[in-house]
């Protein structure tokens, strides 16, 4: 009876030994789109693979809205990825002023944002232009998670095409992160100009008093 259960034990050994680690956000949400028949390798015209991620179509209504936004028509667009259609959208577009920012951002679900942050630089009055990437940590589903990072760097170069220039990239879980001294100081960092000063070098230890060196008269 003893041996049986030492054997058994052994075999439980043995065995969580050789499990498969346990799998990422990234590749539970591979294993979830394998099994739906939708891996990562598409080769359709709608959407491609590439080695940076998966690209999107954007719809005529997020393209016009970002040229619009260069116009001066607006000063801020949201975009979501319809998982459904395979296709990047405009779902907001609007004139909001910086405080209003932070109740743009969803806390259930993951967006795109641009918005055209107007602030005075060194005396210099700037417009520039900001792409947020929100995700609500585990709000969302795993997919969803996997499908916004993965289209993000490929929905920029799209947007760079257009002619657009982001001065700043960031990503964010919560719409209160968007403050003025936050965007700030994301598009000019502080430089350190306090440099420590020079401190002149410790002689060697245990040298003895100092001597003094009388000059000797000359006759």
């Amino acid at each position: 009876m003893q041996d049986e259960v030492c054997l058994k034990g052994y075999k439980a050994h043995v065995s969580g030994i050789n499990a498969p680690a346990p799998l990422t956000d990234r590749e539970e949400a591979l294993k979830e789109l394998q099994q739906s028949g939708q891996g990562p390798n598409y080769g359709t015209d709608s959407r491609q693979s590439t080695m940076g991620g998966i690209a999107f179509p954007i719809t005529e209504s997020a393209k016009q809205g970002i040229i619009d936004l260069q116009r001066g028509s607006y000063n801020y667009l949201q975009f979501k990825i319809d998982l459904e259609e395979e296709t990047i959208c405009l779902s907001k577009a609007a004139v909001i002023s910086l405080t209003e920012l932070p109740a743009q951002v969803p806390s259930d679900a993951a967006r795109y944002h641009l918005y055209i942050f107007e602030h005075t630089h060194e005396g210099d009055h700037m417009e520039s232009i900001v792409f947020i990437y929100s995700m609500p940590g585990y709000s969302c589903s795993i997919k969803e998670r996997m499908m916004y990072s993965s289209c993000k760097g490929q929905f920029l170069e799209i947007i760079e095409k257009i002619g657009v220039i982001v001065a700043k990239r960031l990503e964010i879980d919560d719409g209160k992160e968007l403050t003025e001294e936050y965007l700030y100081d994301e598009i000019h960092p502080k430089r350190n100009l306090h440099r420590p000063a020079f401190a002149k070098p410790k002689g060697p230890p245990n040298r003895g008093a100092k001597r003094i060196t009388k000059a000797q008269s000359t006759q």
